[in-house]
């Protein structure tokens, strides 16, 4: 083979030497940097992803902490703002679903920080976009008005843009729901408008239903993305009093929960409930009571049958739960009995065994007291509230204030299902949206759906942790 030279080889100089210590020496100081920037490149993506986990198991404060780390690592590294912005955006959710501004805003102010570095970055534009509408929209709830609500629009519209300017293949690999993202405009455009924008509502919903013909998520994803697109449209042609239409089009929702209920069995619960309560609501409208009744009775019949699952599910967990506590007992009894028997020996040597016999009965005596006045003071308090403790049990919610949630409840504006009551116990809980739909065995699209019925229930002046 033979190889030619562009140029002349230069001839030899006393100078030569100096070419090869010069790329020796650039070698050795890539190689002394280079590790450094990998490891903390690769430790930075490691805590992510643990954090990742962390979020998925519930376990929101320890998955904070290391999205935390995992972001000032990815700031000392160069090409990694992307990663960063992402941490950054999952932080941000993570208070905005404890509905904690404050704190959220710290790592909305770097978000925007990073915006402003990189305005052509669609990621990073889509994640700062999608967080500050969240905020401001959550500030709506507590001081309303048209400028601000003209504001958080506009930043969920520009979201949405940056998200059309992002591949099929960058939706999957930042699991990116673009049907979500478009039917959370729609919503908007019901919740936040009285009345309800309904043009505005039908043109995201057909936006959504376009979106839902690429290849960006899995079968059950679409499944969920359309019921909610053909639910809110059937709402559509309600408020148009278009009742047939309305009619015919959550039958199509109907028809497409039975069509899955074979596979996903007692999971579409949830769905076909909310399905029965829009008949209901339709039929009312209709001026057909027996029609209404009808389905209200399908729709109790339904709630009936998702509380004895989940009835019969929490008792085996209350039951287990019991059992352990009663072995913990006996090990923390028998343990304070060994302790007992000890200073017993001990004091008979140093004192009468009638009197030591005496003082630890007395003490037993004393402990038996509290034990039962403790007992009672429990048995008192569960009885107050037993309804909602009893589904904050089942659930295994325990930091939540009972008297507040009732207090909650009772502002409701329409009768609230015990479906509807474990939701808004599981928002007073601070959990959020994935958690949820894992805790339920549901897919996040149907908690979204939920939430939005439990809100139509309640006056909008309402300060619901939703």
């Amino acid at each position: 083979t033979t190889h030619f030279l562009p140029h002349p080889a230069p001839a030899p100089s006393s100078r030569g030497w100096a070419t090869p210590r010069l790329v020796a020496l650039t070698l050795c100081l890539l190689l002394i940097t280079w590790p450094a920037g990998a490891d903390t490149y690769s430790d930075a993506m490691r805590l992510k992803a643990q954090a990742e986990q962390e979020q998925a198991n519930g376990r929101l404060d320890v998955a904070l902490k290391k999205f935390i780390g995992a972001e000032q690592l990815f700031a000392q590294c160069k090409g990694a703002e992307t990663e960063q912005s992402l941490c950054l955006y999952y932080m941000c959710i993570s208070y905005f679903n404890q509905r904690d501004l404050n704190f959220m805003k710290k790592p909305m102010e770097r978000l925007a920080q990073l915006a402003q570095r990189w305005p052509a970055n669609k990621f990073i534009q889509y994640d700062y976009l999608s967080v500050l509408a969240a905020y401001e929209s959550c500030v709506y709830e507590e001081k309303p008005s048209k400028e601000l609500r003209k504001q958080f629009m506009a930043h969920f519209k520009q979201a949405v843009g940056w998200q059309t300017k992002m591949s099929v293949g960058e939706w999957k690999r930042r699991q990116i729901n673009p049907m979500f993202n478009l039917m959370n405009i729609a919503t908007l455009y019901d919740l936040r408008y009285d009345p309800p924008m309904v043009d505005s509502m039908q043109a995201y919903i057909n936006k959504a239903l376009e979106v839902d013909g690429l290849p960006w998520g899995d079968k059950d994803d679409h499944i969920e993305g359309r019921i909610s697109a053909y639910d809110l449209q059937a709402w559509v042609l309600l408020y148009q009093k278009r009742y047939h239409e309305a009619e015919a089009k959550e039958q199509e929702v109907m028809d497409m929960i039975e069509g899955v209920e074979k596979e996903r069995g007692n999971a579409v619960l949830t769905e076909k409930g909310e399905a029965y309560a829009f008949f209901v609501e339709l039929y009312k409208a209709m001026g057909k009571p027996e029609k209404a009744m009808e389905y209200l009775e399908l729709k109790n019949e339904n709630d009936r049958k998702r509380f004895d699952i989940e009835k019969n599910t929490a008792i085996r967990n209350i039951e287990a739960q019991y059992e352990s506590k009663r072995k913990d007992e006996r090990i923390a009894a028998l343990h304070q009995w060994n302790i007992g028997l000890t200073v017993v020996v001990v004091l008979l040597i140093l004192l009468l065994a009638g009197i030591t016999t005496t003082l630890i009965y007395r003490r037993r005596l004393r402990e038996q007291k509290l034990y039962e006045e403790a007992l009672a003071a429990e048995l008192e308090n569960s009885a107050r509230h037993s309804s909602l403790r009893l589904l904050a049990d089942q659930l295994g919610i325990r930091g939540i204030d009972i008297d507040e949630a009732h207090r909650l409840l009772g502002q409701a504006t329409k009768p609230l299902t015990v479906v509807d009551q474990k939701y808004i116990l599981c928002f007073l809980n601070g959990e959020d949206v994935r958690h949820i739909a894992r805790r339920f065995n549901v897919e996040p699209a149907s908690v979204y759906t939920v939430r939005y019925r439990i809100k139509k229930k309640f006056p909008n002046s309402t300060k619901l942790p939703l």
